[in-house]
């Protein structure tokens, strides 16, 4: 049987804003999430993660993976002596070199102040005019452009860190913001092919993570649950269809897209859905709810052994590739 440490292992929880690590060392992640409110100065960034090692591990537990969006534009965690990195949208505009040389010099400062993953590259294609979540974070506006350059950012970046194409099945067609509700997407499976080209990409060039988004897509999956927590999505066309077996990070449970009355059952779905780190980013104590919840599904056979044991080697392998373990 499982044990609450294993199924930690499962979770990847935020840090708050006045850097208390306490509840770490109870719950002893699979992964830590940094934020701004978490940033500072290199020297600062490599004792935060130093500490987070200690915090987790002091009871035997395995380190964390420790994971940052560093993307650049408006979306940059760690500003104060780390490289101002441009929109992707400017930055492919200078060719594929300037972009493999970004992602290697991003890797290597994440690197060295101790962050073993990068939430990047942005994979959507933005194609709705109300659309105000991608913008200029994707590297244009063609599945095609998108798809060669975030393969490049890939190849350039995961030799030194893990790279998480997000945000599949892809998040640039729909005009709401998952943080505040659930988008839609009304694609049909064919017109969504050309938005899975960035990720097919990124999956070629041996991406170690995809981030699957909080969107409904009713004309793929009848059920019309978001992506993150649906099989279909998931397990059917990403595990079966694409090939990927790499670790699946759900986006922030947090966001309103998901009902956050129940973080039980939310983490319950996804793990189903065939996810296999589950993201807490500002609530733990939703995390110890789910870590619970799991595994009472677990010893009700609402959840598979050996999906949940194939999740956790998944982890493993991870930990082991990025000299974690």
């Amino acid at each position: 049987m499982l044990s609450s440490g294993d199924i930690s292992q499962l979770l990847v929880v935020g840090v708050p804003d006045n850097s208390d690590l306490s509840h770490l060392g109870e719950l002893c992640p699979g992964g830590v999430v940094l934020f701004g409110r978490n940033a500072g100065k290199p020297d600062e960034m490599r004792e935060l993660t130093r500490r987070i090692d200690e915090m987790v591990t002091r009871n035997g537990a395995p380190k964390p993976l420790i994971s940052i969006d560093q993307e650049g534009g408006r979306v940059q965690r760690l500003t104060d002596d780390f490289t101002r990195i441009p929109p992707m949208r400017e930055l492919a505009q200078e060719g594929a070199n300037a972009v493999a040389a970004m992602a290697k010099r991003v890797a290597r400062e994440l690197c060295d102040v101790g962050i073993h993953v990068n939430f990047a590259p942005v994979c959507d294609v933005p194609l709705h005019a109300d659309d105000t979540v991608i913008g200029h974070r994707a590297f244009g506006i063609d599945a095609r452009v998108v798809a060669d350059f975030a393969a490049e950012y890939v190849r350039a970046a995961q030799l030194t860190v893990m790279c998480v194409a997000k945000h599949f099945p892809g998040h640039g067609n729909v005009g709401t913001d998952s943080h505040f509700g659930l988008p839609v997407d009304s694609s049909s499976r064919c017109e969504m092919n050309a938005q899975f080209l960035p990720f097919r990409s990124c999956i070629e060039a041996n991406v170690g993570g995809i981030m699957i988004a909080h969107i409904s897509l009713p004309n793929v999956d009848e059920t019309r649950s978001p992506a993150s927590l649906s099989k279909k999505i998931v397990t059917e066309i990403l595990r079966d269809e694409l090939k990927f077996d790499g670790l699946v990070f759900t986006d922030d449970l947090d966001m309103k897209a998901l009902p956050q009355n129940d973080a039980g059952a939310i983490a319950v779905r996804a793990l189903n859905a065939g996810c296999d780190q589950l993201l807490f980013c500002h609530n733990i104590e939703k995390a110890f709810i789910a870590r619970e919840e799991i595994l009472r599904a677990i010893e009700n056979r609402v959840l598979d052994m050996g999906q949940i044991e194939a999740s956790l080697t998944r982890v493993r392998v991870a930990k082991q590739q990025r000299n974690v373990l």
